[in-house]
């Protein structure tokens, strides 16, 4: 295990943001009461959060976790990526336009188009057009502090989106319960960040990260409960890693994929498999991914099985999501990458910026 690493590479500071993190749910908790309240809540059938990469998932994970724990709540909740809304959306539509920079282009072209059919309009944001918008036409607007990549505010777009969706939609919740809920995650996500950041053999991110150095890394989870985590977890990997990253999800992978684990033999030798796994996923899932497990682990050299036990499903979630942001940064600094830049989607947005004028 190389326990020698360059922490110089790290010059716009990763490490002190993950170590942070547990601040990001504490200010959302503190601001709970602050969100935005929308008139005639009850005559929206449907949301749609509209956004792109972490600004994206964060909406991803809000709707998975609350379909899995908040059954309570009854109106859809959708996450478009792309530069059109879905043509359902109309007056009873909510939407969500999340954009950490408030630029995205994508984002701003869908908020655009939807203006055209709903009223019903949030801002998440930490400036830019999306903040213009929202201001100058009085739709809600929640900002968050600027200054972060967007895939490192994840707690401020996930806590202010669910708080925002459990305040309006959601008639048997108790605010006060959430607060509590979100104060014992940001607790244990900085007892977390005491662990994970020691470089040292009782570090688990660490150590998994020296596992996966310089192989191709594909993550399985179900399709149900961890399809987002799964998503976050390839999303850290090629973005602070600049790591190749690939996924997929149980049961579909066994009619199919699992074939495929034959050749090339070269880059089977030198890939690396991770299983998420929760305990609420389908009894089905479970056996499938021991069984595909087993069977995998005789043909690729590198199988791991993440599982968190914590019993609130909240604090699970982020659980796991947090090792991923950990073994992603010692991933980087293992490949002798600076974990923040993004050069190859900076030049890529270069490109199309030239494309547009």
């Amino acid at each position: 295990m190389n326990e020698i690493l360059n922490l110089e590479l790290d010059k716009s500071g990763m490490r002190q943001i993950l170590i942070d993190f547990h601040h990001q749910v504490r200010a959302s908790n503190a601001n709970i009461s602050k969100i935005p309240s929308i008139i005639n809540a009850h005559k929206i059938n449907k949301i749609l959060i509209i956004g792109m990469g972490g600004s994206a998932i964060s909406g991803d994970l809000v709707r998975s976790y609350i379909e899995a724990n908040h059954p309570e709540i009854e109106v859809p909740i959708f996450v478009s990526r792309n530069y059109k809304p879905p043509k359902w959306v109309d007056s009873n539509t909510m939407i969500i336009a999340v954009s950490y920079s408030g630029n995205t282009e994508e984002t701003l072209s869908a908020l655009s188009h939807s203006e055209n059919n709903t009223n019903h309009i949030l801002g998440i944001t930490s400036g830019g057009s999306i903040l213009e918008i929202c201001k100058s036409k009085n739709y809600p607007v929640i900002e968050i502090p600027s200054g972060y990549q967007p895939r490192a505010a994840l707690g401020y777009m996930f806590f202010n989106i669910l708080n925002f969706i459990v305040s309006n939609f959601c008639k048997v919740c108790t605010i006060s319960k959430k607060v509590i809920e979100e104060q014992l995650l940001a607790d244990f996500l900085e007892n977390k960040a005491n662990i994970y950041k020691e470089i040292n053999e009782n570090n688990f991110a660490f150590k998994l990260a020296n596992k996966l150095f310089n192989k191709q890394i594909i993550v399985y989870s179900s399709n149900d409960l961890l399809d987002v985590v799964n998503l976050r977890w390839r999303g850290q990997i090629q973005e602070n890693a600049k790591n190749l990253a690939f996924g997929n999800f149980l049961p579909e992978m066994n009619h199919n994929e699992i074939n495929s684990w034959s050749f090339p033999k070269s880059i089977i030798e030198n890939s690396a498999i991770i299983f998420l796994k929760d305990k609420n996923d389908n009894p089905k899932i479970l056996e499938r991914i021991n069984a595909t497990r087993n069977l995998l682990s005789s043909i690729c050299p590198t199988v791991e099985v993440i599982e968190s036990l914590e019993e609130n499903p909240v604090t699970r979630l982020f659980d796991i999501i947090y090792l991923a942001d950990w073994v992603s940064y010692y991933l980087a600094l293992l490949n002798n990458q600076d974990p923040t830049p993004i050069p190859l989607i900076s030049k890529l947005k270069e490109i199309m910026s030239h494309h547009s004028n």
